[in-house]
């Protein structure tokens, strides 16, 4: 992790309060240059940081750019163990992607299927969607797109499908940010009425000749009309990606 990204993770861990440059670079084991710098490099890149003498510099609360750094801070807040190493989770940020699935397909060709487990994609925004039936999932800016890589012999046995599950995952979170229950359809997909609030798409990696998967994909994605629509345009995206990542590891997991 770069000594930009491990600023911005502890300002988003420490969002809206004031954290000294000295506290940052003694924490960090780097010089108050270096810390200077990465605070302004992240300026540049649209995050609101306020910078005051002998207080230090505060990640605003307005802030809503989806980060690496801001899911991993979030994710440690969440988990009873605060070692970066315990969670075992390697997160990545697109701008731009065509699909998170598809991208996940080809993390597992060019890293090994049994290097990636736990691998989360993330894209802020999708170009070519996809949900069930090959059908388009409008994906702009302002949504959440992300999908994760996980090895079957590493997840607790069950007798519902992959997709069942996630989907009752689902279920939880967004009670938690709606405060209300959705309609679950056949596809698993979760509605509000006649708005789609949660879509789920899983696949899998499998041997040709012996049938046998070596990798789920698990896609999930809340288009930005749910935000809008319900109200929660104000949520941190970094939290609600690590509710819903912690809240899956919880549930189907055997390395904790």
């Amino acid at each position: 992790m770069s000594v930009k990204d491990k600023v911005l993770e502890a300002l988003e861990k420490e969002k809206g309060n004031y954290i000294s440059g000295e506290a940052l670079a003694v924490t960090l084991k780097v010089s108050r240059n270096a810390v200077w710098k990465s605070i302004n490099e992240l300026k540049k890149k649209g995050y609101r940081i306020s910078s005051v003498s002998n207080r230090g510099y505060m990640l605003e609360e307005d802030n809503d750019i989806i980060s690496a750094a801001g899911i991993l801070a979030s994710l440690k807040k969440l988990s009873a163990d605060e070692s970066p190493d315990a969670l075992n989770v390697k997160i990545n940020v697109y701008k731009e992607l065509d699909s998170t699935n598809n991208e996940a397909k080809r993390s597992v060709l060019f890293e090994g299927p049994h290097l990636i487990h736990k691998n989360v994609i993330i894209a802020v925004h999708q170009t070519a969607g996809r949900g069930h039936g090959e059908k388009d999932f409008d994906s702009p800016d302002g949504g959440i797109y992300l999908s994760i890589l996980l090895e079957p012999s590493k997840i607790k046995y069950r007798s519902k499908s992959i997709t069942e599950v996630i989907a009752e995952v689902m279920i939880k979170v967004i009670i938690f940010l709606f405060n209300k229950k959705p309609d679950r359809k056949s596809d698993n997909s979760l509605y509000f009425g006649e708005d789609k609030i949660c879509g789920i798409l899983t696949e899998g990696i499998s041997d040709l000749e012996t049938g046998i998967y070596s990798n789920y994909i698990v896609g999930i994605g809340i288009p930005r009309s749910s935000f809008v629509k319900h109200d929660i345009i104000s949520k941190d995206k970094n939290y609600i990606i690590a509710i819903i990542l912690n809240e899956i590891y919880k549930t189907i997991d055997t390395e904790k």
